[in-house]
């Protein structure tokens, strides 16, 4: 094992933060049995009977038996109030004592086989709301099942999510984006039995190469060579090659030349160096390709390099700089590359520059007149140098915003991946000291997605949302809209892991049962998750492997077979069955 640093990308981001501790929640309202409201008249109202629960158009599976009580009601804030939504009683309820956005959290006592979640509202005045289901399996991730949006609800109402097919959970998370109450609800039941723990994952990794020097990204280039593009921190590309043996088997090999060095140029490591090459459509022809790195002033540079007569060779003196982003900071500077299947465009993960403290005090994930903090979508291969702003992109006809920009609203993106065949886009995104996320943008997006850091941490609000270190957190600190954001469908907290690593759509010939599942890891404690999404989300990420060595990325090759990188111990493995 090397001796290195390994505080890859974000792993320093959320381990060395300084927190700022919120003021006490404000006293809640004594609305025992009233619905929730913010205004003093319905904070005093009397005793509201709650309405009878509008017809239900779809059959309801036959009921198990309602298991919410027997967990652990933990919610965004009313704690001493959390156990009465889950105590059977509609004339109690849960008060929040805030707007949105709030959330409840039931962590049950065992797995149960469920198949269906009623969430009674608890609601002063009537009005539209928009909540989510989010349900977890075990794995230590949970998914977001269900969005629940209505142009009218009211005090009493049920709203009432069919689990179909019946899942084995332990966990119920409910997200209130949209209402004009205070986040409440009289009682949530989740009816299931008691279901077998899940069967241990059916996956191994097999190891292929091993000896390389801080491996931080695996790409292949579409040439039908077979060969596997390996990127070391330091500023070196190796290839890795599959070879036959004299028994008619096969075996891999790391080339000693690298494919390029340009290690005097690159400033490494931590969350800096060589990270990340492209290769363009119709790599075989154009013999060029594009390359991501850390410059000696510690900027993010994109750029153009050109292949030799030699195919393994490229030469270090061919640079075209396409594009460099200025870093305030160390950290959280991105660096992912990669071209859009459908589209051709080259994309760019820039992160939102960290610190101080690793919280973009500035916010500059909010703001679109800056490159950081976003995912870039420009022409690299029209002709037009050093590139040209694609006209389709959404912010260029807004005057101020940067027209680069295809989302934002990211802390960094370092790992998002495409499906290849449907063109889908997976967005992991490295929290602060809470929350790792995926996100979500299907192939009809037309872009300008808010992913919401650093209003939000995945689904919660983010709790330093505006303080100043050493300065106490006011109230307008700790609340927050997620309204005009896009939610993450996938999240994790920091008691599994520290730090999300992506990505690569599993779209290779061996494993059927993984085809089209986006493959996600954690960089600390070495998980490996498959997401996948179902109609109207219902998406699951369950546990694949459970490794104990840091990994600093997911690849595939040309096949669609996909790959672990090993940070420490340079290893390369191919996922496989068991």
């Amino acid at each position: 094992m090397k001796n290195c640093c390994i505080a890859a990308f974000g792993l320093l981001a959320v381990l060395m933060v300084a927190s700022c501790a919120p003021d006490p929640a404000p006293t809640q309202p004594t609305v025992t049995a009233a619905a929730a409201s913010p205004t003093a008249a319905a904070r005093n109202a009397p005793t509201s009977t709650p309405t009878a629960a509008p017809a239900d158009p779809t059959p309801m599976p036959p009921a198990a038996n309602n298991v919410a009580a027997s967990g652990e009601v933990v919610p965004s804030s009313g704690q001493e109030t959390a156990q009465l939504a889950v105590d059977g009683d509609l004339e109690s309820l849960w008060n929040s004592g805030r707007i949105p956005l709030g959330w409840i959290r039931i962590a049950l006592d065992g797995q149960y086989l469920v198949n269906k979640v009623e969430m009674v509202i608890a609601q002063t005045p009537p009005g539209p709301t928009s909540h989510e289901l989010w349900l977890g399996d075990g794995s230590g991730t949970r998914a977001l099942y269900a969005r629940l949006i209505n142009d009218h609800t009211e005090d009493g109402q049920t709203l009432a999510v069919t689990i179909d097919p019946p899942r084995s959970i332990n966990e119920v998370y409910v997200r209130t984006i949209q209402s004009p109450s205070w986040v409440a609800w009289r009682e949530i039941r989740v009816f299931g039995d008691p279901s077998e723990t899940a069967s241990p994952p059916a996956f191994k990794l097999v190891q292929i190469a091993d000896g390389l020097d801080l491996p931080v990204q695996l790409r292949h280039a579409g040439d039908d060579s077979g060969r596997l593009f390996v990127i070391e921190q330091a500023g070196r590309i190796r290839i890795v090659r599959r070879g036959p043996t004299s028994n008619g088997g096969a075996t891999w090999s790391v080339d000693e030349t690298p494919f390029l060095e340009i290690s005097e140029r690159v400033s490494c490591c931590g969350e800096r160096g060589l990270l990340d090459v492209a290769f363009p459509p119709d790599y075989s022809a154009k013999q060029h390709f594009y390359v991501s790195y850390t410059n000696g002033e510690g900027h993010t540079v994109i750029s153009r390099y050109k292949t030799t007569a030699d195919p393994d060779q490229a030469d270090p003196a061919s640079e075209e700089i396409v594009l460099t982003i200025e870093q305030p900071h160390n950290t959280h500077n991105g660096g992912r590359l990669l071209f859009g299947p459908r589209d051709g465009y080259l994309y760019i993960g820039s992160g939102d520059g960290g610190a101080p403290a690793f919280n973009d005090p500035d916010n500059r994930g909010q703001d679109p007149t800056i490159l950081l903090g976003t995912i870039l979508r420009i022409d690299v291969e029209s002709g037009v140098k050093p590139y040209a702003i694609p006209a389709s992109n959404p912010f260029t006809q807004v005057e101020g915003y940067r027209g680069e920009i295809w989302a934002y609203g990211l802390r960094n993106p370092w790992g998002f991946a495409f499906d290849r065949q449907t063109g889908d886009l997976y967005i992991p995104d490295v929290g602060n000291i809470t929350i790792e996320e995926v996100n979500y943008q299907p192939a009809a997006s037309t872009g300008g997605e808010n992913y919401g850091w650093r209003i939000t941490e995945g689904s919660i609000c983010f709790e330093q949302w505006g303080c100043v270190k050493g300065e106490p957190c006011e109230i307008e600190h700790w609340l927050c809209s997620a309204e005009g954001q896009v939610p993450p469908v996938s999240e994790y907290n920091h008691e599994v892991g520290c730090a999300i690593v992506g990505g690569a759509v599993y779209r290779g010939p061996g494993i059927p049962s993984l085809q089209g599942v986006f493959l996600f890891a954690d960089f600390c404690r070495g998980q490996i998750w498959g997401l996948r999404g179902g109609p109207q989300d219902k998406w699951q990420s369950p546990l694949l492997i459970n490794t104990s060595v840091p990994i600093s990325a997911i690849g595939e090759d040309q096949a669609g077979n996909v790959y672990v990188i090993g940070y420490q111990t340079g290893v390369i493995s191919m996922i496989a069955e068991e």
